[in-house]
């Protein structure tokens, strides 16, 4: 299987990143709003996010299972989707950010409910995972919309910027959609 193949859902495609996609990336994705819960820094300068979609160019070349899209509407880069596949444990993990334009109109339900079909269909994953930073719920809800249930609250998991944050873990495994 090759790396990062082209998703379509309803409204948008996911695909590989390119070069072109450096100042739709720099002024949609990188702004305070998109990255308060993120580990991301904000304000990003173009060579900074030149450097990072040519890491992203490389990988698709030589890493395995590297799964890195760009979310696009109307052929504009949008958003981001990062899997990261366990073949040992026969997992995948989800994460995910949409430029502000797009928030509540349901895209990254829509999204996400495609990655879990390819993970499932295409990959042969027994169980799909992501998790969101407490403070950021709405990120749940997409989750539940895609069919992912609950699983628990980590407390303290991450530090961003100092601050210990507690994040909910969801996940949906492949029994759940018989």
């Amino acid at each position: 299987m090759k790396n990062t193949p082209t998703l379509h859902t309803e409204h948008l495609v996911l695909d590989r990143f390119t070069l072109e996609d450096v100042p739709a990336v720099r002024d949609t994705l990188y702004t305070e709003a998109v990255c308060r819960n993120l580990f991301i820094t904000p304000n990003k300068t173009t060579e900074e996010v030149t450097e990072n979609i040519q890491w992203l160019l490389d990988g698709y070349e030589t890493k395995e299972d590297f799964h890195q899209w760009a979310v696009r509407e109307n052929g504009l880069c949008v958003g981001r989707v990062m899997l990261t596949v366990s073949r040992r444990f026969h997992t995948g993990t989800v994460a995910y950010y949409l430029a502000e334009s797009t928030w509540g109109k349901g895209y990254m339900t829509e999204i996400l409910k495609r990655v879990i079909d390819f993970c499932f269909d295409d990959l042969g994953l027994n169980r799909v995972e992501a998790d969101h930073f407490a403070r950021n719920p709405a990120s749940g809800r997409v989750m539940e919309k895609a069919g992912m249930t609950k699983e628990g609250l980590a407390r303290q998991k991450y530090c961003k910027d100092g601050e210990f944050l507690d994040a909910v873990l969801y996940a949906i495994v492949k029994g759940d959609r018989e």
